[in-house]
């Protein structure tokens, strides 16, 4: 239980003391134990200790400031007037002269704000000042109204109203629930009540906090059933909300007993990285994700999950074996240009809301990988990430492949019927690539589930809620198709939340050499300046797909693709392996070099399969020429039997001409 001590400057009117302790009783019932302490009393040297301590009249506080352990815990008391009391005002006739009487002038004028403050302006109000009486200033009142001191009206009033004692105010109620941590659901309750007992002018803060309430009420419903901790913290890792879970997870009983930090390190908790590995907390193992929360560009806060160790490893293990996984992070998005890094600066953002996104660009320019990457980096990334191509399958069996269907939904159904994506991809995310080319059948369904949060099986009346989070993707002009009716600008419009267009790859030519690199790895070296130069004036039709083809063909054949040469007009350079003109050349003779030793060189076998591990394919009959060939210049002794191939000084001396050039 909570102790808390109302400071008092006398024992004065034991009335209004009572009144005050009742009121707040009322609210905080058994959760508080209320004490009186009266300054009149008190010894100077003595040391109050409390949960926190409530004044009555501003002037205390200079007097309590050395008597309590915590100066911030002490509250001012507010008053409000009872609710009933503007009823009783409000019958007074407009204009009327109307003298207000309560135990003193100060707490008389304040009373006198409080009804300014609700709005009440139709009669003229008048402090009474008791000193004064003998002056005859108030002789020409006929109505008095007072806070429950009729005692203290003068006697010539015709005509008293009672509005009875000023109760707590609201905000006083609401301060104090707030620092003795009890937020709880008794207390709440009699706030409500409070709530429409009093008169005051801030009814914007009542209502915020009573949508607050039922917010977060909202809230607490749903994630506490959830198997997964959460946690939400400030930006200094103070604990704001903890779940049921979480509780668990660390055991404990109030909120504020939570130091996260003693748990995990706050390099981690701030870091923009998330971990894959498993924190140990209290003898058993969760992963771990955090996600920040902003205001514009400052961090606010940081929401935290945790999940069970096993609860992840089977969950993962069924997703894996049905290819339901994103296997690509934004670390993977290979890139150099200052395009593509505003691109996934506003992805990263994108990723930490649950809103739908359409990402926009060219084919080939890498759009899924976009949209796995901020699966990866959302709270749903240990959930299913499933995407399909619209374009890839009929309107039927897209439909079914999206919604599922009932046994016997359609000839040809399976006896048992079908789940479908968008149950599967429950509580994950769902990608769907080409959106542009649904039917407007599936239009019409799509937009529905996205409305609803809810699907239908084909062939079924009963409907069946989900939890996805949708990422769409085209290559297609939405609102041309709009314009022309092939596309329902309602769903253009539910699709098109959070926009992301990938720009192609000739906007974004310092990516180009760096793709290239990372597409070739070590045979990056091979290339030449002047072919360099050649990749950066092509315009790339089919983007990043095809630069990873072109990747393919340099590694297979030594050499770029003609049509490379015939876009910059330069003399077309023969692809196949002749020798001393293609780089097969070299390659071989650098696989003869490794093998060359004093007692034998090595055999065609190991060429062939040397030749194949570097992606060069080439016959065995093919093999037989270009060794002859390079006998024929002097590069090479081909031994017979098991004396093999082997590297002259002559083929060595070509071998550094070469690689100089380089």
């Amino acid at each position: 239980m909570k102790h808390v001590i109302i400071i008092f400057r006398n024992h004065d009117n034991q009335n209004v003391i009572r009144f005050i302790s009742n009121n707040l009783e009322e609210t905080f019932g058994e959760h508080v134990a209320f004490t009186h302490y009266f300054l009149c009393d008190a010894n100077p040297d003595e040391k109050l200790k409390a949960d926190a301590y409530l004044v009555l009249e501003d002037s205390v506080f200079e007097s309590v400031r050395d008597r309590v352990d915590d100066f911030s815990r002490v509250i001012k008391i507010n008053r409000s007037p009872d609710s009933s009391a503007l009823q009783k005002i409000s019958r007074i006739p407009p204009g009327s002269n109307v003298l207000v009487v309560n135990d003193s002038y100060d707490t008389s004028l304040s009373t006198i704000y409080s009804f300014y403050e609700v709005g009440i302006g139709h009669i003229n109000m008048t402090p009474y000042d008791s000193s004064l009486r003998h002056t005859g200033i108030y002789d020409r009142f006929e109505i008095a109204i007072t806070p429950a001191e009729a005692h203290l009206v003068p006697e010539h009033i015709r005509e008293v109203i009672d509005i009875g004692y000023r109760k707590v105010s609201f905000d006083t109620m609401f301060k104090l629930m707030k620092l003795l941590n009890l937020d709880i659901s008794a207390v709440n309750r009699n706030l409500f009540r409070h709530i429409h007992s009093v008169v005051e002018s801030d009814t914007a803060f009542h209502a915020n906090y009573i949508y607050g309430y039922l917010k977060s009420e909202m809230l607490s419903h749903v994630v506490n059933k959830s198997k997964i901790g959460m946690i939400l913290v400030d930006s200094d890792f103070q604990p704001v909300y903890v779940n049921a879970k979480a509780s668990a997870i660390f055991q404990i009983d109030d909120t504020n007993d939570l130091d996260i930090t003693n748990y995990i390190d706050p390099a981690v908790l701030s870091s923009a990285d998330s971990i894959d590995y498993p924190l140990e907390i209290l003898d058993a193992r969760y992963y771990f994700d955090c996600f920040p929360i902003k205001l514009m560009d400052e961090i606010a806060g940081y929401y935290i999950t945790l999940q069970d160790e096993s609860d992840v490893a089977v969950s993962t293990k069924s997703m894996r074996q049905k290819g339901y996984f994103a296997k690509h992070q934004f670390k993977d998005i290979v890139h150099r240009s200052t395009e593509m890094e505003k691109v996934i600066s506003t992805a990263k953002q994108i990723a930490l809301t649950d809103y739908t996104v359409l990402i926009r660009g060219e084919s080939g320019t890498g759009k899924e990988l976009l949209a796995q990457s901020i699966h990866n980096a959302s709270y749903r990334k240990k959930a299913p990430f499933i995407a399909i191509n619209c374009a890839a399958l009929p309107d039927n069996l897209l439909e079914s492949e999206l919604f599922g269907y009932e046994p016997g939904a359609f000839t040809g159904a399976h006896n048992k019927g079908k789940i479908g994506l968008f149950e599967q991809a429950n509580h994950g995310t769902l990608f769907l690539d080409e959106i542009g080319d649904i039917s407007p059948k599936l239009q019409s369904r799509l937009l529905r589930t996205i409305q609803e949060k809810q699907i239908m099986r084909i062939g079924s009346d009963r409907v069946i809620d989900v939890d996805i989070r949708l990422i769409t993707a085209t290559n297609k002009d939405l609102e041309k198709a709009v314009a022309d009716g092939s596309f329902r600008s309602d769903l253009f419009f539910r699709l098109n939340v959070l926009p992301v267009v990938v720009p192609p790859l000739r906007r974004r030519k310092d990516d180009i050499l760096e793709l290239l690199k990372h597409f070739l790895g070590a045979e990056y070296k091979n290339i030449t300046q002047e072919e360099k130069n050649m990749l950066l004036q092509y315009n790339w039709p089919g983007n990043v797909r095809e630069l990873e083809n072109l990747s393919v063909f340099y590694r297979s054949l030594s050499a770029l693709p003609d049509y490379i040469y015939q876009h910059t007009g330069k003399e077309l350079q023969c692809t196949a392996p002749y020798l001393g003109e293609d780089r097969i050349d070299m390659q071989l003779l650098q696989i003869i070099q490794a093998g060359s030793t004093l007692s034998h060189g090595i055999g065609r076998s190991s060429l062939l399969y040397s030749l194949k591990e570097k992606n060069i394919p080439v016959s065995d009959g093919k093999l037989r020429d270009l060794l002859a060939q390079l006998q024929e210049k002097g590069y090479i002794d081909v031994g017979k039997g098991r004396c093999g191939t082997r590297i002259t000084g002559k083929g060595l001396d070509y071998l550094r001409e070469k690689e100089t050039e380089r």
